[in-house]
């Protein structure tokens, strides 16, 4: 009988190590998810910010890159403040 016993609570411990593993498997799995959302909404900025830019941004610093982004946003931003009034 407690051979028994000894194998239901291995069994039950057993259980409960498979229980925390597929919980962590789980909050992984979320994190991953979370991780590639992220990273699909860092691309699509990317793309835009891409189409803000000139050809040969490439070989601007990134001082000017930020110069010509601020300028871009501010002539963009002037031209809206001038259609609603």
């Amino acid at each position: 009988m407690d051979n028994f016993q000894e194998q239901m609570e291995e069994i039950e411990q057993l259980k409960a190590e498979q229980a925390l593993h597929r919980k962590q498997l789980e909050e992984n799995r979320q994190r991953a998810l979370a991780k590639r959302n992220q990273t699909k909404h860092l691309v699509t900025l990317g793309k835009i910010v891409d189409k803000l830019l000139p050809e040969d941004a490439a070989y601007q610093s990134e001082d000017d890159i930020l110069e010509m982004l601020k300028d871009k946003l501010c002539s963009a931003s002037d031209n809206n403040s001038h259609e609603k009034s």
